[in-house]
């Protein structure tokens, strides 16, 4: 049994948990069950980690009902040993981050005494023909399994990494594999190039023009092309009307007989079949109106444990996305805006976001950039800003053709694509396609 823990800093640290609304937001890259050495603290731990996967409160109180559901604590009531944890921890908020270090410290420091205990029995087993080779075989797998990202590079290092890099993109370009995603449109995809892992791109419109067709194209494309699992937070519209516009686009079949249900002339059989044919794909959706970016930083952590990694993630859209901690709107969306960018990184793969335009926009003119409702940060903070404008005809009416408007991209062209509008099938095709 080790003795290198302190019980004092993890009830500190569980407190504080419990009493400050996002605060495992703050902590929990660096923060497992194995920081924690007593079992009834891993316990608690892995409660409140549960409730916040379900976008429940992890307070005093849940956690206690969601520890008695688990039977968790031995026994132990679950209530008195909360009361006295929160009795006993004055902690402060702010020393959050300060107490989780020195349980990562201690717990390093029990992870070296387990491997000297491992080593220490091999020593002992006078059956092992090669003790030496046994002894750097434990270090070595100690060693396989440390993922400390390095933060810090001389100029040297950083060449080495930049042409890794390169050398990586164009093998997995030549294998045609995934490098990050594209909208299946060819003009457009040879104009803004692929949108690479940590990139963060914008998809603006006006209410009906395509932009969720644009970005669901995009899911499509990663999941089937790929197998790169695809995270969609629909704000907007419901996972049924999601999934069914996803279907119609593969089995083009026209969205309204789907709605209506109004299938007919062998439709309900090609219904059926791209249900079948379709079920497995990698995308996973979270359906909540107005969702809190706390809520979609915990949608993506289980998204990528249930897939190990992810190609993409959408957002539908970004302006009804909140921030309770931001009570001016102007800063609530640049918050939200900085944010998004930063979990482009954060999860290795691109965020589409996609947006609304500002009403004066709708007058006739080409969309710009600065269109973009409350735009200041958005425009600083995006990758590639795509507009997404349909061309009416001389009676007003739509003329099926749409522009996209490249309006920005940081690692690219801009320039102005036309592509055919088939929204009746919820997707576009490329101007020779669609008119062939």
């Amino acid at each position: 049994m080790s003795e290198i823990y302190n019980l004092s800093i993890e009830q500190c640290v569980l407190a504080a948990l419990m009493t400050v609304q996002n605060s495992l937001e703050l902590v929990m890259d660096d923060l497992s069950e194995d920081c924690f050495h007593a079992t009834r603290h891993k316990e608690i731990y892995s409660a409140i980690v549960d409730l916040a996967n379900e976008n429940k409160p992890y307070d005093a109180l849940f956690v206690e009902q969601q520890l008695n559901q688990k039977r968790s604590l031995a026994g132990e009531s679950a209530k008195d040993y909360l009361f006295k944890l929160m009795s006993d921890s004055p902690s402060s908020f702010y020393n959050l981050e300060s107490y989780v270090a020195q349980l990562n410290k201690l717990k390093s420091h029990r992870e070296v005494e387990l491997i000297g205990r491992s080593i220490q029995e091999v020593a002992k087993d006078l059956t092992v023909t090669d003790v030496h080779s046994a002894a750097e075989n434990i270090l070595s797998k100690t060693n396989s399994t440390d993922h400390a990202e390095k933060t810090s590079f001389t100029f040297e290092e950083a060449l080495k990494r930049s042409g890794q890099q390169l050398i990586e993109k164009a093998e997995a370009k030549a294998k045609k594999q995934y490098t990050g995603v594209q909208f299946n449109l060819i003009h457009l995809d040879n104009l803004v190039g692929t949108i690479q892992k940590g990139h963060f791109c914008i998809v603006g419109g006006r209410p009906g023009s395509g932009k969720s067709t644009l970005a669901q194209m995009v899911a499509i494309q990663t999941a089937m092309r790929y197998q790169e699992a695809v995270l969609v937070v629909s704000a907007e519209m419901d996972v049924e009307t999601f999934t069914n516009r996803c279907i119609s686009a593969l089995a083009k079949i026209p969205y309204d007989n789907i709605h209506n249900a109004e299938l007919y002339d062998g439709m309900l059989q090609e219904f059926s079949q791209a249900q079948g044919s379709f079920s497995k794909l990698p995308i996973h959706i979270e359906d909540k109106q107005k969702p809190t970016i706390a809520e979609i930083h915990a949608y993506a952590r289980k998204a990528k444990r249930n897939y190990k990694k992810l190609g993409c993630i959408v957002i539908d859209y970004l302006q009804l996305v909140r921030d309770p901690s931001k009570k001016d709107r102007y800063q609530e969306v640049s918050s939200i805006s900085r944010d998004l960018k930063a979990m482009a990184k954060e999860f290795d793969c691109p965020v589409i976001a996609l947006a609304q335009l500002n009403r004066e926009s709708e007058k006739g003119k080409r969309p710009k950039a600065s269109d973009l409702k409350e735009s200041g940060q958005i425009e600083q903070d995006a990758d590639q800003i795509l507009l997404v404008n349909p061309i009416a005809g001389e009676d007003e009416q739509p003329s099926g053709i749409t522009e996209i408007i490249v309006a920005k991209n940081r690692h690219g062209k801009k320039g102005v694509v036309r592509v055919v509008d088939r929204l009746d099938i919820c997707r576009f095709m490329s101007v020779q396609e669609g008119t062939a």
